[in-house]
């Protein structure tokens, strides 16, 4: 079984195995072919920069002796490299700490000789074992094309094996060749005398395949996308001056809307079956303190990450199906020019989108972005995107401040145009303060011809990065949820009332909300919560959030004693309560127009998701970056509400 390992966590390879490191340009079809080596389910992708990180596994034991194969991020040139091309540089002459190449895999377009052998002299000049793998090679057929690749192993010194990865011909043939290859001295072969310069290189190649016959009509896939028929009819409407914009706009809103009307039912049937588990184990021991943790505390955690996971699946599968089919390769291409000028990337575009969904697959979305400093970036204003957990909250919240239906769908969608242009706005403000050295943002690749998606693999590529997210941020908000149950069940034995005529009392003891640890640290920030007009009982919502801020509304019931059978009538209870609640003592309203206001702005900013902050930890490896990025949204969101209270307060909103 295959596993992804980030750079520093890559594991040393079994002594008596060869480790043999995938190389070559993106889009030359590596990872397609790691997975034909090893039967892993690793992620392809029709353009360039999805593999951000080392890839490692075990060939297939059909395939006879073991190897360890590492994919590596692709490499356009040695020289000014980027942060994931400096990765792979490193493995290539053996300067990464863990990972020692003792062959390598030479992965070449068929359809783009001369650009991608350009970078074969580098790998070459290492003095290691070489295979040249020519993927690509069914494209060749729609041009009339050819080529000869026993004959470009004598021109070039080094083994050259045709394959097809998508279908697995030519592979045995290409472990053979890397069972049986032996290093050749540095300066042997044809491409260990290219230049270090690209464009030297580039000729030499063009050189050198000039002056043999291995090569019939070596124009490239410029001139495969121009004569591909179904390619060039589809491209003269989906990359059209004027129209290729909107149709791409519409087929991401048919994207994002989708992930709502397929998810919901789905969603519904997860929850109802965490339900169905919690009331089973409470009803077996109703009066079990361990049987309400495990319903309340494990299932509900455990419940609150999984109820999530039919959005995830159906938005990897159809940005899967975009990749694979060619098309999100164009969206990136008419994007790009918009948010580059803000120091974003064209692949922005896609978590940006997606973050309205859900923050988690936002943030895995970013990894398709090559540049380090766009990615970061990217990651850092998703937390700015509506994600559907807001939904519940700002539901609750405008049906509060207005009764006017109609008004509470513009104030609505007025919020998520305002997160889409205030993401964008601030990630020009932060990429000039935070990444003051900025290189220019280009997008460079060739536009694929289309292809019939393969269904097989798009499936279980949906799969695996879908049951990553429960890995990756499963356990932190089980953690966060079973904590925040134990506050809520629990209270200092000095302060329940049952126990005011007794000096021995407990330390800690069962309590209800209104005496538990979480009422106590609630009361304990009332002072800062005064600035946003609100008392500690919000408080005590607005922590519960930070496991799913949809808590907020739950909690808001249980602090306020509201009972319902079902939500529906539970949101109406509240709904009623809120608008007669008063602060402790006096007649004076807590929830005014101006403190909704100020919660939906609260709302608006702040990062109140755990496992967004635990899966952004794990894709930037920081817990700095991590950090900062809490802290500051959950800073902006308290500063900017408070700011708006105290607004229109100065107006005269009450």
């Amino acid at each position: 079984m295959t596993t992804p390992v980030e750079a520093a966590e890559s594991e040393e390879a079994d002594p008596k195995t060869r480790t043999v490191c995938l190389v070559g340009m993106p889009n030359s079809g590596k990872t397609t072919l790691m997975n034909a080596l090893t039967g892993g389910h690793f992620h392809t992708a029709n353009y360039p920069g999805v593999t951000v990180s080392l890839l490692q596994g075990r060939s297939r034991k059909e395939w006879g002796p073991p190897m360890t194969l590492v994919d590596l991020p692709g490499v356009h040139s040695a020289v000014n490299p980027s942060p994931e091309e400096e990765l792979s540089c490193e493995v290539i002459e053996s300067r990464h700490s863990s990972v020692r190449a003792d062959r390598f895999v030479l992965v070449v377009d068929a359809t783009q000789l001369e650009r991608h052998l350009k970078f074969a002299g580098f790998v070459a000049r290492q003095g290691k074992p070489i295979v040249v793998a020519l993927t690509m090679m069914d494209l060749l057929p729609r041009v009339g094309a050819q080529v000869d690749a026993a004959g470009l192993s004598r021109k070039l010194g080094v083994p050259v094996v045709a394959v097809d990865a998508r279908h697995g011909e030519g592979v045995p043939e290409l472990v053979s060749a890397l069972q049986d290859a032996a290093g050749p001295p540095a300066g042997s072969s044809a491409l260990a005398t290219l230049g270090e310069q690209p464009a030297e290189a580039y000729r030499q190649v063009r050189t050198l395949l000039g002056d043999s016959d291995t090569l019939v009509q070596p124009e490239g896939l410029a001139v495969l996308v121009e004569r591909d028929s179904l390619t060039a009819r589809v491209d003269r409407i989906a990359m059209h001056r004027y129209l290729g914009f909107p149709i791409f706009l519409a087929v991401l809103i048919g994207l994002f809307a989708s992930i709502f009307w397929f998810a919901t039912p789905f969603m519904d049937a997860v929850d109802a079956a965490f339900a169905v588990s919690g009331d089973f184990v409470t009803g077996v021991f109703p009066d079990s303190m361990v049987a309400a943790f495990v319903a309340e505390g494990l299932i509900g955690g455990v419940g609150a990450v999984a109820v999530f996971l039919p959005q995830i699946i159906i938005l990897f599968f159809l940005m899967t199906l975009l990749e694979d089919s060619g098309y999100l390769a164009r969206g990136a291409t008419l994007v790009d020019r918009p948010l580059s000028a803000l120091g974003l990337h064209g692949r922005s575009f896609v978590p940006m989108l997606s973050g309205f969904a859900c923050a988690i697959p936002a943030v895995f979305a970013s990894r398709s972005i090559p540049t380090l400093r766009e990615r970061l970036l990217t990651i850092w204003i998703i937390p700015l995107m509506s994600c559907s957990a807001r939904l519940p909250v700002y539901a609750l919240l405008l049906a509060a401040l207005m009764s006017d239906v109609f008004r509470q769908g513009l104030a609505l969608a007025a919020i998520y145009i305002a997160s889409l242009l205030i993401g964008s706005m601030s990630a020009g403000v932060i990429g000039r303060f935070a990444f003051p050295d900025r290189a220019p943002s280009l997008l460079a690749m060739e536009l694929p011809v289309y292809r019939i998606p393969r269904w097989k693999v798009i499936l279980r590529m949906t799969w695996s990065r879908s049951s990553s997210y429960l890995r990756k941020a499963g356990m932190p908000i089980v953690v966060v949820a079973i904590v925040l149950w134990l506050l809520s069940s629990f209270g200092l034995g000095s302060a329940q009332p049952r126990f005011a005529d007794t000096t021995a009392a407990p330390l800690v003891v069962p309590a209800e909300m209104d005496y538990s640890l979480a009422a106590q640290l609630g009361q304990a920030t009332e002072p800062v919560l005064t600035p946003m007009g609100v008392d500690w009982r919000v408080g005590v919502g607005l922590i519960s959030a930070f496991a799913a801020r949809e808590v907020f509304v739950s909690a808001m019931a249980i602090v306020f004693h509201v009972e319902g059978e079902d939500e529906a009538v539970q949101s109406e209870g509240l709904l009623e309560t809120m608008r007669t609640a008063t602060f402790a003592g006096t007649d004076e309203p807590i929830f005014t127009p101006a403190s909704i206001i100020g919660l939906i702005v609260f709302f608006f900013f702040s990062l109140q998701c755990i496992s967004t902050v635990a899966v952004v930890r794990k894709e930037t490896n920081s817990w700095r970056f991590a950090a900062v990025q809490l802290l500051f949204y959950t800073g902006l969101g308290y500063g900017a509400a408070v700011a708006t209270v105290q607004g229109l307060r100065w107006f005269g909103v009450a």
